[in-house]
């Protein structure tokens, strides 16, 4: 369950790998100087999380802190995530 606003529709396996890179790229943009790119490189990753970071099947958030492999199931409803 998306929200209608967020366009971006990557595969679950990706969303972790994707956000870890904005959050490495926001922290440098700081690094350099650039406070507002960084700025919205961390924001956008974390929007990222929360909207594309759920079951594919039900709907509901998965935690980020838990590994995402071939045998993982979602907590709520039971299905495989990864097929």
């Amino acid at each position: 369950m998306k929200g209608k606003w967020m366009r971006v529709n990557i595969p679950l396996a990706c969303v972790k790998p994707v956000c870890i890179l904005a959050v490495i790229a926001g922290i440098f943009f700081f690094v350099a100087g650039s406070w507002i790119a960084g700025l919205c490189m961390l924001l956008g990753a974390y929007i990222l999380e929360k909207h594309n970071y759920c079951c594919p099947v039900c709907g509901q958030k998965l935690d980020m802190k838990y590994p995402l492999s071939k045998e993982s199931w979602c907590p709520f409803c039971g299905e495989k995530l990864l097929k």
